[in-house]
């Protein structure tokens, strides 16, 4: 059967709709319903959040020690790569000592010895620069008096010898002194040799 309804649009019946048509106890009901299951989904997962919270802490706190370990490893790795460039230095710019000895050894002339070797750092008056010297102090007797003929030539020899002079700018003689040993006359005399410059630090 067919109905037609011939009333004006503002006369017609209007249909509930279906949430409408729902008795508004069940509605609360259903809201308060979703509102507790959210509330109880926020309840689990702030649980859930600090149970994770605490097992973070607790293996931050296990790895503590490690941790320390490692930054003093970190600190003791800092400070060699800072010393490295001057170890690299220093082996560029090293000094073999047993061969400047060996061949200082070698130099030597009759009636000079030796008596004490050592290194001073001195201020150029000229320059008003640092230079690192090799001071050479040794003794010279002889028979036939000719002890500043010998010490000339000792210096003479280590000038001539390459093995030794490379490091060395220069190689002066110092100041000469007589005394007497043993009712013998002998002279005492100084060598300076001045480092290169690569050798000042």
């Amino acid at each position: 059967m067919i109905e037609i309804n011939l009333l004006p649009q503002d006369f017609r019946k209007k249909e509930k709709s279906y949430l409408a048509r729902i008795p508004r106890k069940e509605m609360f009901l259903a809201v308060l319903g979703c509102l507790v299951l959210f509330h109880l989904f926020l309840i689990s997962l702030t649980a859930m959040s600090a149970r994770r919270l605490k097992s973070l802490k607790k293996t931050w706190q296990e790895l503590a020690p490690k941790r320390e370990r490692l930054d003093g490893l970190k600190k003791q790795l800092s400070e060699i790569n800072a010393r490295i460039p001057l170890f690299e230095q220093l082996i560029k710019d090293r000094i073999l000592w047993s061969k400047k000895l060996h061949q200082l050894s070698e130099s030597i002339v009759s009636g000079v010895w030796l008596n004490e070797l050592s290194l001073e750092t001195k201020e150029m008056q000229a320059k008003g620069q640092l230079s690192k010297y090799l001071i050479i102090r040794g003794s010279c007797a002889s028979r036939t008096k000719d002890e500043p003929a010998l010490i000339g030539r000792f210096m003479q020899n280590l000038k001539d010898d390459p093995l030794f002079s490379s490091d060395f700018a220069e190689i002066g003689l110092g100041p000469i002194k007589k005394r007497l040993i043993n009712q013998t006359e002998a002279m005492d005399f100084i060598l300076t040799c001045r480092f290169n410059s690569a050798h000042i630090n």
